[in-house]
């Protein structure tokens, strides 16, 4: 796998490590990894952010207090790649925090929620990534499920990937439209479906009914061909309302539940669904606006938000799609795929993997190339793969998509192909009309 190089850094080396020594040990604070670019001083500016970032400057008569100068973050380290410009790296204690509030609304606020992304005594900005005690780790939550869990309900064999759909189009389908498109996409053998992210409960299509007809639909599927197939409705509710909203949403059949953890009900959200006992379904982190977070020059990398989706219990997560650089921004860099994977699944005491989730343009020319670049030792093909419009718009219906999809996983089973022209030849010679009614 390549590796990932953030865009601020391609194409530059590393001039000097400049070793400036925090006065906390890794167990007692948070280290955060940060990018700078400024025309001033770099030490200089790596020492004011973490005393913003923390404290602040001293206000007060005297000399500051002991407690003052022992909550102040500090640098560590820094990773020089021009005059001044480099990678810093800060220190900040974990005795700032509180035991009783939320850990991860605490992070966020330590990391970036102050004025690290507004100061202009720099020009670029970017939180790269972060790194938490282990005393830290043990109060977050984690995926209930992982990628063993849900092959479990989904009765898979061990290395077997997860094929699905996404309801499309986004809006404009009634109930009994939506139900009817699952039934179809489920006899041709997706296991996984999700709303798409702007179906957004009007009233011409009620949560309540649509879940009801869509849970009636799947049970149908399954008597007809034995294959089980969960289904993650999009919940739409305020902060105070996602838990009640989420358990009745079970109780009307849904078999997984999907919201937007990154511009919606955010990291503390999918906490309380993924800690609550009575929600036992996997949880679908929707990761709608990310790319307007981790793109341009004051941002949060696409791997912070990705390991505090892990970390508060995302089930699955939307990496991107290897080999589609026509669409999403998302899937322009193949070493940042790479890097995303690895932190949804790199071992992590107490904490589960995260289904990565291939999607934004897959389809049967590349499922076969994600399948390939997923692919590891420990998961097998530990991947959710969920073609909306590959599937569903297939000229012969939703079933005979889902069929294509497989056939073209097949294809790659058995002999490795991940191109468009060979999957044709292949689908030719076998005989594959739903194949090739899309190629």
């Amino acid at each position: 796998m390549q590796g990932y190089i953030p865009y601020e850094l391609k194409g530059k080396e590393i001039l000097e490590t400049i070793y400036l020594g925090s006065k906390f040990s890794r167990e007692e604070a948070i280290e955060l990894k940060f990018y700078i670019k400024t025309d001033k001083d770099l030490i200089q500016v790596a020492k004011d952010i973490a005393r913003d970032e923390t404290t602040g400057p001293w206000v007060g008569q005297g000399e500051p207090t002991e407690l003052f100068i022992r909550s102040q973050a500090d640098v560590d380290r820094i990773e020089r790649y021009g005059e001044n410009e480099g990678v810093i790296y800060v220190r900040t204690p974990l005795s700032n925090i509180s035991q009783e509030a939320d850990p991860l609304y605490q992070f966020i606020m330590l990391a970036v929620g102050g004025p690290v992304l507004e100061f202009v005594y720099y020009q670029q900005v970017a939180l790269l990534d972060f790194t938490f005690p282990e005393s830290f780790l043990k109060r977050l939550p984690g995926p209930k499920f992982g990628i063993e869990g849900v092959r479990k309900l989904l009765n898979l064999k061990d290395g077997e990937p997860i094929v699905g759909t996404i309801m499309k189009p986004c809006a404009g389908l009634t109930p009994k439209e939506v139900a009817e498109k699952c039934y179809q996409a489920a006899l041709g053998g997706v296991m996984f479906i999700k709303d798409d992210e702007k179906m957004l409960g009007p009233s011409y299509c009620p949560l309540e009914e649509k879940v009801k007809l869509v849970s009636q639909a799947l049970k149908r599927a399954e008597e007809e061909t034995g294959r089980k197939c969960l289904y993650a409705p999009h919940i739409v509710a305020r902060a105070d309302k996602i838990k009640d909203v989420a358990k009745r949403a079970i109780e009307w059949g849904a078999t997984a539940l999907m919201f937007n953890a990154v511009l919606g009900h955010t990291y503390e959200a999918l906490s309380i669904l993924a800690e609550d006992n009575e929600i036992n379904v996997p949880l679908y982190a929707h990761s709608g606006g990310r790319s307007g977070l981790s793109t341009g020059p004051r941002r949060i990398d696409d791997t912070v938000i990705a390991k505090l989706l892990r970390y508060s219990g995302a089930d699955f997560f939307q990496h991107g799609v290897f080999g589609m650089k026509e669409m999403h921004v998302a899937s322009l860099d193949d070493g940042l795929l790479y890097n995303l994977v690895k932190v949804l699944r790199e071992d992590i005491p107490g904490i589960k993997d995260t289904i990565p989730v291939s999607a934004g343009g897959l389809g049967v020319t590349n499922v076969g190339l994600n399948l390939k670049e997923h692919k590891d030792e420990r998961f097998g093909y530990g991947v959710a793969l969920l073609a909306g419009s590959n599937v569903l718009k297939h000229p012969d219906g939703p079933k005979a998509g889902a069929i294509a999809m497989h056939q073209a996983i097949q294809a790659y089973y058995d002999e490795g192909i991940t191109e468009k022209e060979g999957l044709k030849k292949y689908a030719e010679r076998k005989g594959l009309k739903e194949l090739l009614r899309l190629l």
